[in-house]
């Protein structure tokens, strides 16, 4: 599985000030309409509980230059909760919504559609409710062979 390249993600779980996340590289769109994304997350993971209990999450796709921040959500040095948030900007796009990372590549507020466990995961499905898009298109971080790699140039547009 080390030979899919993925974009990296910093899913987003909060309930008034308890926050937690995770990073993920398994995160894919489901369906265009309605607009619905399917990520999975360990079933042993810390934000797990909290995603149950609100069923609201946030998908924060980073940036080439945000791989502190991905690193910060794995937890792997220690991070836990509001520790995983640094002081990196945060904004809700919806009142009840989890918090979304101001300057990600693309940013969306999403309500769980469905929980489903297998072979100790989550794959959650979730209906996308807003998004924030970073207009100048950003460069995004990518997780490869087991490193962070960023893409070596932006894409243009085909005219």
């Amino acid at each position: 599985m080390r030979g899919f390249a993925g974009a990296v993600c910093v899913v987003t779980v909060a309930d008034g000030d308890e926050r937690s996340g995770f990073t993920a590289t398994s995160v894919s769109s489901f369906s265009a309409q309605p607009p619905m994304v399917v990520v999975s997350m360990k079933a042993t993971s810390s934000s797990a509980g909290l995603l149950e209990r609100t069923r609201r999450f946030g998908v924060n796709l980073l940036r080439a230059e945000q791989r502190a921040i991905a690193e910060r959500f794995t937890g792997f040095c220690g991070e836990q909760g509001e520790a995983r948030y640094g002081n990196d900007e945060w904004l809700r796009a919806m009142p009840d919504g989890a918090p979304l990372l101001a300057d990600s590549v693309v940013a969306m507020d999403c309500e769980v559609d469905e929980l489903i466990v297998r072979h100790g995961h989550l794959l959650i499905i979730g209906r996308v409710r807003a998004v924030n898009r970073d207009e100048s298109v950003p460069r995004p971080l990518v997780y490869w062979q087991g490193q962070y790699i960023a893409l070596a140039s932006p894409l243009v547009a085909a005219g």
